[in-house]
């Protein structure tokens, strides 16, 4: 029997307000009264075990971040498979599936933690109904609530956790570090905190995929589209309002190399064209549209144009520090903690200074090697002194006993401990051999 987890159905199945796959984990794991790391485990284990499990077997990590599983991949494939053979229940619809199937992703179209309306979770607390995470909220387009109009929060008002912590001892309505609920804002609603910015189109998306199901939309449902669309406009011989629409180079490479399109490129083609995402997806572009007569483009609306922000970094404020850390005489600290506290990406440290990386590799590296041949030389000279000692004295030699005392006396590392007592003791045994043979 493949059940073996609570049936918990997920929230909002259906509509536009379907559940967010991590906001499921999350929910499951408090409701199991486990942190989601151990759930991940248990779902892994499991699956892994169970020979009637028809799904295909993946590595799944220890740690995942929220945008690893909101979309299309072997991830969240893998996740959804296990959960919906152990819970019985169908996750249909919880991760953006069409990114990285129909659509490509571009940067920060999945915003990674979660986001949730405050107003929505009081609505909920009033309902006395289970807070959740919905998916419309993950989406970076979608900057207000869709029935309030008011902005999303990613913080807690009161303390800026993020609630991606996978230690879960409260329910997805209380905030995880300072229990503050998440229906709190820091201030007051004015009427100029409520806008448009609900970027409808992703919204009507998610009910379209949950009305008509994911089945409905081919892979290839935008190339079609695209490539409909160009005919029609070649045999009306008005190709250059087609390259009006979004951009020759952006539809030339769909028509001509069938490489689709990102979400957003997808959402401004649709929106000149006065259709939905779902339609477009389905290749039903011409069927549907009235617009292929217009002539001039239309502005686009502020959602469709967010762009990511560029931080210009100080490179020779970073060269010094780097520097200094590498000319100090304090105990060499790893990359990964160089890159840390200088607020930094590792990647940026490589790319940027690759000579001063190699000098803080190294410098690590060598640290770790004189530690732990200290280690086991320590481990090594402890050892044989008890074996002497207990000579001496005419005691029964015991490892088990000299692992006991040593590690209380050092607290090194069991392994060391070890490969130093079995040494030792058969340094100890063979010269004692050799005794008794000569006498």
């Amino acid at each position: 029997m493949g059940q073996k987890l609570f049936p918990i159905p997920v929230r909002g199945i259906g509509t536009a307000e379907i559940e967010s796959l991590p906001s499921y984990l999350h929910r499951l794991a408090h409701r199991h009264g486990v942190y989601v790391g151990e759930l991940l485990k248990y779902v892994d284990q499991q699956v892994k075990n169970d020979v009637n499990f028809t799904g295909e077997i993946q590595c799944l990590p220890s740690y995942i971040k929220n945008e690893d599983i909101l979309r299309n991949n072997v991830l969240a494939g893998y996740l959804i498979s296990g959960l919906e053979y152990l819970t019985g229940q169908s996750l249909m619809g919880t991760c953006a599936s069409f990114i990285n199937n129909q659509l490509n992703m571009s940067k920060c179209e999945l915003l990674g933690g979660f986001r949730w309306c405050p107003e929505c979770m009081a609505e909920m607390e009033e309902l006395e109904e289970e807070p959740y995470f919905k998916l419309i909220w993950q989406f970076r387009a979608v900057q207000k609530c869709p029935i309030h109009r008011t902005s999303l929060l990613a913080k807690c008002v009161e303390c800026g956790c993020t609630q991606t912590s996978y230690k879960r001892l409260n329910h997805l309505g209380i905030c995880q570090q300072c229990l503050n609920p998440l229906s709190c804002r820091l201030k007051g609603l004015y009427h100029l905190d409520c806008g448009s910015e609900v970027a409808w189109d992703i919204i009507k998306l998610i009910a379209d995929i949950q009305k008509f199901g994911e089945r409905q939309l081919p892979t290839d449902g935008v190339i079609i589209s695209v490539n409909e669309l160009f005919d029609q406009y070649w045999q009306q011989h008005r190709e250059d309002f087609f390259y009006n629409l979004l951009s020759r180079d952006k539809l030339l490479t769909v028509v001509n190399e069938k490489k689709t399109l990102s979400l957003n490129d997808a959402r401004k083609l649709c929106f000149q064209l006065g259709i939905s995402l779902f339609d477009l997806m389905c290749g039903n572009a011409t069927k549907v549209s009235q617009s292929l007569g217009f002539e001039d483009s239309r502005f686009f609306p502020k959602n469709f144009l967010h762009a990511s922000v560029r931080v210009v970094k100080d490179h020779k404020f970073f060269l010094k520090r780097l520097k200094e850390l590498n000319e100090s005489d304090d105990t060499p600290i790893s990359l990964k903690a160089t890159a840390k506290a200088l607020g930094v990406s590792i990647g940026y440290l490589e790319y940027r200074f690759p000579a001063q990386v190699r000098l803080i590799v190294d410098r690590h590296q060598s640290y770790l090697d004189q530690d732990h041949l200290r280690k086991v030389y320590l481990a090594q000279t402890q050892a044989l002194q008890y074996f002497l000692d207990v000579s001496e004295n005419r005691v029964p030699k015991s490892r088990k006993h000299a692992y006991k005392q040593l590690r209380e006396e050092t607290g090194l590392p069991k392994w060391v401990l070890k490969k130093a007592i079995q040494t030792a003791y058969q340094a100890i045994t063979a010269s004692d051999m050799g005794k008794l043979m000569i006498s």
